[in-house]
């Protein structure tokens, strides 16, 4: 057994002899006893552990986090002695510990306090997400047990809505072996967004009224592992996701009641829906696929105008190579009477009213008789109830020259 400092409470002395004082001797030279003989003690010191943050992007959404709305975190740390942090260590310090504020201004707490070691040479690592998230069964995400050693991971399931997604920060890089000497005592947490963002826009390629979209989803990864790693050469970063086999795959979709009218004016632009989706870049980029259904009104003398229903389904997105970890792709939809052009934009903040780069773009037309010359079924189609082929080719015109630019519109 190691040696430990053994505390016994008062010894109460009544004319029936010992009281409680012996009782709680005993228990305690019991549980020290007991204890992991192979961990260190747990520090004793009188400076208490403080927290900061930034994340690295401005705030977009209502689930996007930024440094001025991120309000709760999860820390899991560890107290290796005099040691470096190891594989084979364990959250003996803290585990899913939540760290809230009431607001940017306000200061991080946590109960219990937690305090630096009296040795100045004992270190603590520190791993942190946010938002914090209780660990109970079917939390998102989901936590290795305290039991467990080695770097934390968060098993992650895409909700089907878009507001019911959230954003998944991560502390990159992760702090390793601390002292009170490393930061004046102050925990300085750098956190990144883990999750791509894919924003939809729905905009009119011509001036015809009345456009509606009645159906739109998208195809998605549903679950993967989210770990900490020690970086190489080959692999540069701190986190990486791990995906499942075979990948699961979810139908995400709007929240917006739908139908969705389409802007009536030539060229404005709508946000449709707001995605945090798993990274999918070099992993199953041609398993994402988006299906829509919109609906133009034509124009008639006498009588009820007539409506045409185009349905599209199955069909590729553009720039899957762009669905890297922490990135922002926007996708605008523009619908024109025979013709659907799907474009790809890569930002380099998570900002709205930001400029990005046109990484590439899709025109999906449809004919109803198979041997059209130059005609290929690139998914499924329906015009009116009648089936069609689509064809999907990559538009390099003027307006959407790959490399060029787009302006993120409010929201």
């Amino acid at each position: 057994m190691k040696n430990r400092t053994i505390k016994a409470g008062r010894l109460f002395i009544h004319k029936n002899g010992i009281r409680a004082g012996v009782t709680v001797f005993l228990l305690t030279l019991l549980a020290a006893c007991g204890a992991d003989d192979n961990a260190p003690d747990m520090p004793l010191g009188d400076r208490s552990i403080g927290f900061s943050t930034t994340v690295e992007d401005t705030q977009t959404r209502s689930g996007a986090l930024a440094t001025g709305n991120l309000l709760s975190m999860g820390i899991f740390a560890y107290y290796t002695g005099s040691n470096d942090w190891t594989i084979s260590k364990k959250p003996n310090f803290m585990y899913n510990q939540e760290v809230k504020r009431s607001n940017a201004s306000s200061p991080w707490t946590y109960s219990p306090v937690k305090y630096w070691p009296n040795n100045p040479g004992d270190k603590l690592t520190f791993f942190a997400y946010a938002p914090y998230v209780k660990e109970v069964s079917g939390s998102n995400p989901s936590f290795r047990p305290v039991t467990d050693a080695g770097y934390p991971t968060f098993n992650y399931t895409v909700p089907v809505k878009d507001n019911d997604q959230t954003d998944l920060l991560v502390s990159i890089p992760p702090l390793m072996n601390q002292t009170y000497g490393t930061n004046n005592g102050k925990v300085s947490l750098h956190m990144s967004h883990a999750l791509t963002r894919v924003s939809v826009y729905l905009k009119s390629g011509d001036n015809v009224q009345g456009k509606q979209v009645t159906v739109f989803s998208m195809q998605a990864t549903k679950k993967a592992i989210l770990g900490f790693r020690t970086p190489t050469p080959s692999y540069t970063k701190y986190v990486e996701w791990t995906y499942l086999n075979p990948i699961e795959m979810i139908t995400v979709s709007p929240s917006v009641t739908l139908p969705f009218a389409v802007p009536a004016v030539k060229d404005e632009k709508k946000l449709l829906a707001d995605f945090f989706l798993l990274p999918a870049a070099r992993i199953n980029e041609s398993d994402h696929k988006f299906s829509i259904t919109y609906t133009t009104a034509g124009t008639a003398s006498s009588g009820d105008a007539p409506v045409q229903t185009v349905t599209l389904s199955n069909q590729t997105l553009p720039s899957m190579n762009k669905w890297e970890f922490g990135a922002y792709v926007s996708y605008t939809f523009l619908i024109e009477k025979q013709k659907l052009t799907v474009t790809a934009t890569s930002h380099p903040t998570w900002g709205d009213a930001g400029t990005g780069t046109v990484t590439g773009s899709v025109v999906i037309t449809y004919a109803e008789n198979e041997s059209t010359p130059n005609w290929s079924n690139g998914g499924s189609g329906s015009v009116d109830g009648k089936p069609v082929v689509t064809h999907s080719t990559v538009q390099n015109d003027v307006q959407w020259e790959d490399g060029g630019t787009e302006i993120v519109e409010k929201s």
